[in-house]
């Protein structure tokens, strides 16, 4: 294949044992290297789509793919983590061997979700809900709402999620205000920032 002979460890008449470094070859298809917990690593498949940043290069980012994944994971301080190597779809000669990257991995997609923020959701007896409030018990101020009745609990039925938000299945629909965070004031009512 071809590439740059980019460094060479060893010179005319030198003996080499198994394992040796002869030298560093860079390759035109360059790929980043990732390690993944064995939770996250299951998730993961060959093929899948990933988004590339670079702490080096501010506003920079490719996109790649998933190429392969090591079949054994390395034990280190009793946490087993993989290598995951990721294929770049275009190259870039601002991106240089050794440089610190993050992926985001695509696991699964969907378009035209209802979804809420992480932070609303609560859980009894394994089922989630979030908590709505009643239009006519309420008034706005400059910092959330405030709400002479308590929020009651809608049950829903959630899907994928991520870090930030959570798919809702059923149990809401689009427009409907829920409760994000509740704060108690001195006077006993409750004032509650919510989000659409």
């Amino acid at each position: 294949f071809d590439g740059i002979i980019a460094q060479i460890d060893i010179k005319k008449g030198d003996s080499l044992s198994a394992n040796a470094v002869v030298a560093t070859f860079i390759t035109k298809q360059r790929i980043a290297e990732v390690s993944l917990n064995e939770v996250d690593v299951a998730k993961i498949k060959v093929g899948q789509k990933v988004t590339l940043t670079f702490s080096a290069i501010d506003g920079f980012s490719i996109t790649g793919e998933v190429a392969e994944i090591d079949a054994i994971g390395a034990i280190s301080q009793n946490v087993v983590t993989y290598g995951v190597k990721i294929a770049f779809d275009t190259q870039d000669d601002r991106v240089k061997p050794q440089m610190s990257v993050s992926a985001s991995i695509v696991t699964d997609e969907k378009l035209n979700i209802l979804t809420v923020p992480n932070a609303s959701l609560k859980s009894d007896n394994n089922n989630y809900y979030v908590e709505v409030l009643d239009n006519a018990d309420r008034s706005t101020d400059g910092s959330g709402v405030i709400s002479a009745a308590f929020p009651q609990k809608k049950y829903v039925e959630i899907g994928l999620a991520n870090d930030t938000n959570t798919e809702i299945l059923s149990g809401l629909t689009e427009g409907e205000e829920i409760v994000v965070r509740t704060i108690n004031n001195v006077s006993g009512q409750t004032q509650t920032p919510t989000q659409q």
